[in-house]
């Protein structure tokens, strides 16, 4: 008898759409982006149409920079040509979106500086420029929205709004092109400091003398050009102003890693009286800065509640201003190696730093596993694995979360050995996927750690202690869910994921299960 095959096709098209849907969520997360785009990239052409749809009745441009990312998992060939309609034909797009979509044709090795790109660059430009005004009415707030918008354009774009900044006719404008400036890009720099010496400003000349004094060939001859050109129109920097980046640092802190590999940074500064510029970053190990977040000016109350807020939820310490400094310039040097922008907010407040505190430069931690005889037995590990720095050591990737689902289904289903045979398949499985490209990571965020300990005043037994685990992990011969320190992070992990799911929230996002109903 000839048999039947099962028609899973409404299944497979439900489970893309319902992926597609995830794109649209608010915090998604560039690790469940790649989730998604290795889902569709298995279904093919039956999920590349309904995403290009997708960019076709899209209008929102961060949505549609999330959209021609997805592309990027199929064969250029297939799709390029639709992007290309989308950008020529759609009229309802606001520059954002059309920044977007020119973006990813100029990834994708397409030209568009020249016609009929290029006809959509200067109306992007325009657009951009015509808001300057309303962005520095705004201050703080509207330098960082310019900056979001502007680190999104492709270069040509970039440049073009550079060009007409000195049209804007507001002397406030000299402060964003020095937040412009601190870009460290090759071409957006030397557009930079032209535009500086079109603007008849003594702040605009002091901040090319300043740049001067800083800066090497070619752009010292650039930065040299235009103050020149000032300075023949009348416009004489004078004596430089006192910079904020003169005055001490007031509170630096640091929080140890996390079991995701991130950690955050503090950075306060007395900005004259009783206030103080601050900067919070958060920094991942891989990445580098990923997040940022201050202020110019809070009163000394303010301060302290930030600080209290952090020490309770990022296990933050107070440290020395040159440790925090080093941890920001390997996070930074790690932006520059992953070619990851920094955020927007970064560069508004990167002026609280002098130009050398900004050089990218990695950083090894001096404390390493040690050869002494540190016996490390499960008092021992249990007394790292209790301590404050370690709270926070419980890994959130979505493989964990199957994983605690199906402990939490095995307790529902049996008890005494049956259940705890089951838990060990578990963590058997869980430590086999997950740990061998995680350990080098885990490594390093125990050196950090260490490292920590050793500079806050902590028991230094306990550090190198600490120093000792790292040596013996990355060591480890033996499956990994054998090595008690492993095995309680997998176990703490899945324990924090268990949780999650009685709580409703849960990180995957899987095609359904056979059998199983979407809802369309």
């Amino acid at each position: 008898m000839h048999q039947r095959k099962i028609d899973t096709s409404l299944n497979d098209r439900r489970g893309i759409l319902r992926q597609l849907e995830r794109v649209k969520e608010e915090n998604i997360s560039l690790d469940e982006l790649e989730e998604i785009g290795g889902f569709l990239k298995k279904n093919g052409k039956s999920a590349l149409r309904p995403l290009v749809r997708n960019l076709w009745l899209e209008r929102r441009g961060d949505l549609i920079s999330r959209y021609t990312y997805l592309l990027d998992f199929f064969e250029d060939e297939v799709w390029i040509d639709q992007l290309i309609q989308i950008a020529l034909k759609r009229r309802d797009l606001d520059h954002d979106a059309k920044a977007a979509i020119l973006a990813a044709l100029e990834g994708y090795g397409v030209d568009v500086s020249h016609p009929p790109f290029s006809y959509l660059f200067a109306g992007i430009a325009n657009s951009a420029s015509i808001s300057v005004p309303e962005v520095l009415d705004r201050g703080e707030e509207g330098l960082i929205s310019f900056m979001e918008e502007f680190l999104l354009y492709p270069q040509e774009i970039r440049l073009m709004v550079i060009g007409r900044l000195p049209e804007v006719g507001n002397p406030k404008v000299v402060d964003l092109l020095q937040i412009l400036l601190r870009l460290d890009d090759g071409g957006v720099t030397p557009a930079t400091l032209a535009a500086l010496g079109r603007i008849r400003e003594k702040a605009s000349a002091e901040l090319l003398r300043k740049y001067l004094s800083q800066a090497a060939e070619p752009l010292a001859g650039i930065a040299a050009r235009n103050l020149r050109r000032l300075s023949f129109l009348g416009v004489d920097a004078g004596n430089l102003s006192e910079q904020d980046t003169s005055l001490p640092f007031h509170i630096c802190c640091a929080g140890p890693p996390d079991g995701d590999g991130y950690r955050t940074l503090f950075f306060s500064r007395t900005s004259g009286g009783d206030t103080f510029a601050i900067l919070c970053l958060q920094i991942h190990e891989l990445i580098g800065i990923v997040g940022a977040r201050g202020s110019a000016s809070v009163a000394g109350s303010e301060l302290e509640e930030e600080l209290t807020e952090l020490h309770g939820e990022e296990e933050v310490v107070p440290v020395e201003a040159d440790y925090a400094l080093c941890l920001m310039q390997d996070a930074l040097y790690r932006n520059r190696e992953t070619g990851t922008e920094l955020p927007a907010e970064f560069y508004v407040r990167s002026g609280m730093f002098s130009r050398g505190q900004l050089v990218p430069t990695i950083y090894e931690p001096p404390l390493q596993p040690t050869k002494a005889k540190v016996r490390l037995t499960n008092d021992c590990l249990d007394e790292i694995a209790d301590d404050d720095f370690f709270s926070c050591w419980f890994m959130t990737d979505s493989s964990v979360y199957g994983y605690a689902a199906e402990w939490r289904d095995l307790q529902l289903r049996c008890s005494g050995r049956e259940l705890t045979r089951g838990l060990e398949l578990i963590l058997a499985r869980f430590c086999q996927e997950l740990f061998p490209h995680l350990v080098e990571r885990i490594h390093r965020r125990l050196l950090l750690v260490a490292d920590l300990m050793r500079r806050v005043g902590r028991d230094p037994r306990l550090a190198e202690k600490t120093a000792a685990l790292a040596g013996n992990v990355a060591e480890f011969k033996l499956p990994y869910h054998f090595h008690p320190f492993l095995r309680r992070l997998a176990l703490e992990s899945m324990d924090m994921a268990r949780e999650a799911l009685e709580e409703g929230f849960d990180t995957r996002r899987y095609e359904p299960e056979s059998g199983e109903e979407w809802d369309d």
